[in-house]
């Protein structure tokens, strides 16, 4: 035999063999596919809540379905409407993901009602795939033995129903009470016993998945493969490219906040309003501020008769640091900028009192996102005509913009639990809700070489004028200025939600600097 020939006959042996596994697999269409639905259900629903993984394996879990039906497609109607139900699933999951980068996702689920809709809509698409897979292996399998296999499927539909009416129940009956300090649990039995059965209802579920596919190993059935023109490992790395793509540019979009219609500051002040600002100086605030200071503003303050500051406290019980001041300014570090707060309260008629809480960056940050100017007030008096201002400089030219200044708290009586109103008992008493904490957002111009601004208010402080033998004006506030020092973090935080707050715990990629401002003293005649 001439070495060719017995290469020929070798190569023609050799191609009577079984293919190796790999292919055996794309021959068997119903093994391939069912791994992967089994897979998909795991990780859509058993979510581990650490290291970006309630993100990837859920994403992960619905590409997987997907491809598992996706073979399954051309076999019959009802594998072709799971394979629709998992494409809808998975654009679903890439959507959530997507979203997670922008505050749209968190709206959508503080709407109750549109909350209430996107779960629904979910489960109902849960449900019709279990029940059109079910459907579809009752009618292609048929037994050589013409007995009917075990309807596994049917048991793990019958524990996923069961799941959510059980999840139902805690929607319902939460087993929890709220309490001043969050929710506190008033049945032990309830509130874990539930939540343990549906984690075993999931876990059967996934049980008889398995369970129905050894039951119809060997048996005869009319499945052919669907053609496919991406991969799987393709179409998997497809999915999570594109999410991941599109994330950066939606948190930039996010993360830009408006600073409100700025206008040129050119010219200078009427007459009338520039003596107005000459006086405010003559009663002892600073020229630096008075000139940031508009007509609006001017004309609230004409009838000013004197001008006070106070001191800066330090609340760190820890050690004995103390604020960095640099006369009536403190110094605020925060991140790679630096900015300074100062506060000045200019006394008007009939024992009304304006507020001026001033900062300015001494240093103005690289990264320029979200920014927050907010206030924690001690709600002694009732406030009111709320402003807020923005002025800023590029190159040669000023800016002055108005953001909007948004108040936290005001919750009356009736919106407060018992324990609240007793906490609160003296403030709801004395102002009939609670104290406004005001606050503003925004993001600094790119092409700002300098920026600073004020929040102000009037408070009403008659009461204590009025009150016998009482002529000391106290009163204190806490300050915060925060700022994003981040741009790739996931999911996006929005430096609203801390509006109000005096917490200076980290949020995410936001970072707070604060300080603490009391005023004690005689209140001027």
């Amino acid at each position: 035999m001439k070495p060719d020939e017995f290469d020929l006959h070798l190569m023609d042996e050799i191609s009577q063999l079984p293919p190796p596994e790999p292919e055996v697999e794309d021959y068997t269409p119903w093994q391939a596919s069912i791994r992967k639905i089994i897979w998909g259900m795991v990780l859509v629903t058993f979510r581990l809540e650490f290291f970006y993984l309630q993100y990837l394996l859920p994403l992960l879990g619905a590409t997987l379905l997907y491809l598992g039906y996706r073979s399954l497609r051309k076999s019959d109607p009802w594998f072709t409407l799971c394979w629709g139900l998992s494409a809808f699933l998975l654009v679903f999951h890439m959507v959530s993901d997507i979203l997670a980068a922008t505050p749209l996702l968190s709206a959508l689920e503080q709407n109750v009602w549109t909350n209430a809709f996107l779960i629904a809509l979910t489960i109902a698409a849960n449900v019709l795939l279990l029940f059109a897979l079910r459907a579809g292996i009752r009618r292609r399998f048929v037994s050589i033995t013409e007995e009917k296999p075990k309807d596994w499927l049917g048991r793990g539909l019958m524990a996923y129903l069961l799941s959510l009416a059980i999840t139902l129940w805690v929607t319902l009956d939460p087993a929890t009470e709220p309490s001043f300090f969050g929710y506190s649990i008033t049945n032990d039995w309830l509130y874990y016993g539930r939540g343990i059965a549906v984690i075993v209802f999931q876990i059967y579920l996934l049980v008889c998945i398995f369970r129905q596919s050894e039951a119809l190993a060997g048996r005869g059935y009319d499945i052919a493969p669907a053609p496919v023109r991406v991969p799987g490992k393709r179409l998997v790395l497809g999915v999570f490219l594109l999410v991941l793509l599109a994330i950066p540019p939606a948190l930039w979009l996010s993360c830009r906040l408006p600073t409100g219609e700025a206008q040129q500051v050119a010219g200078p002040l009427a007459g009338d309003q520039a003596a107005v600002r000459d006086h405010l100086v003559e009663l002892g605030l600073p020229q630096e501020l008075a000139d940031t200071l508009d007509e609006a503003e001017l004309t609230r303050c004409k009838d000013a008769y004197a001008v006070q500051t106070g001191s800066w406290i330090d609340l760190n019980l820890t050690d004995d640091t103390v604020p960095q001041t640099e006369g009536t300014d403190l110094l605020v570090p925060l991140d790679n900028a630096q900015a300074r707060f100062s506060v000045w309260l200019v006394f008007l008629p009939q024992g009304q009192v304006r507020w001026y809480y001033f900062f300015r960056y001494d240093t103005l940050p690289s990264l320029r996102l979200q920014e927050q100017f907010s206030l924690s007030v001690s709600g002694n008096d009732a406030h009111d005509d709320y402003t807020a201002a923005l002025l800023w400089q590029e190159g040669e030219t000023t800016y002055l913009s108005h953001p909007q200044v948004q108040l936290a708290g005001g919750q009356t009586a009736e919106e407060l639990t018992a324990e609240q109103q007793w906490w609160y008992e003296e403030e709801l008493e004395r102002l009939g809700y609670l104290h406004y904490a005001p606050y503003f957002s925004f993001s600094i111009p790119q092409k700002a070489t300098a920026l600073g601004g004020y929040l102000a208010y009037t408070a009403d402080a008659s009461e204590q004028l009025d009150q016998e033998n009482t002529y000391n004006y106290y009163d204190f506030t806490h300050l915060l200025l925060r700022r994003q020092t981040a741009l790739l973090h996931y999911p996006f935080r929005s430096i609203d939600d801390l509006g109000g707050l005096s917490s200076l715990g980290a949020y995410g990629p936001i970072r707070s600097a604060y300080g603490t401002f009391e005023h004690s003293a005689p209140f001027p005649q």
